[in-house]
């Protein structure tokens, strides 16, 4: 049974937004490396290395943009009465669980990107030493205060 079976209803998707976002930043990435490569060839004067170098950033583009839709297909969060769960992961999956006692505090945060398409990130800082902070990237900036929000609720916190 996998993580996906067990998915509950009120469970949330990360915006689609999210899926340009990432696609712009891999094709940013990609132009790097062809730029890289085209200066390498240059230096060298070997086509081959060109060539080489174009091809492997032909598959590192492609394999982003399909990386992208797919993070976005296995990202999900929802909440419970005891606190907020997140489920991310394309190959290793993997579900977190923040409790709302053991909530430090919290923050949003944007990248110009992000900021371009209103998307945030909400990063959770948790008491503790092992994953003491938990990011979920890729929401709508509005609903990332939301959460933000709720989470520091003081009715719900039982901290000191």
């Amino acid at each position: 049974m996998s993580l996906l079976d067990s998915m509950p209803e009120e469970a949330n998707q990360l915006s689609p937004k999210s899926i340009t976002v990432s696609r712009i930043i891999i094709s940013i990435f990609s132009l790097l490396l062809v730029g890289i490569t085209i200066f390498i060839a240059i230096v060298n004067s070997s086509w081959i290395k060109f060539s080489f170098g174009i091809g492997v950033t032909m598959i590192v583009f492609i394999l982003g943009f399909i990386w992208a839709k797919k993070r976005y297909d296995y990202s999900f969060w929802w909440f419970t009465q005891e606190g907020l769960y997140i489920q991310k992961g394309v190959i290793w999956r993997a579900r977190i669980f923040v409790p709302y006692n053991r909530v430090q505090h919290t923050d949003v945060a944007q990248g110009p990107l992000e900021r371009k398409y209103s998307l945030g990130q909400l990063i959770i800082h948790t008491a503790g030493t092992k994953d003491s902070s938990v990011t979920l990237k890729g929401i709508e900036f509005e609903l990332a205060n939301e959460l933000r929000n709720k989470l520091i609720d003081d009715e719900k916190a039982d901290a000191v």
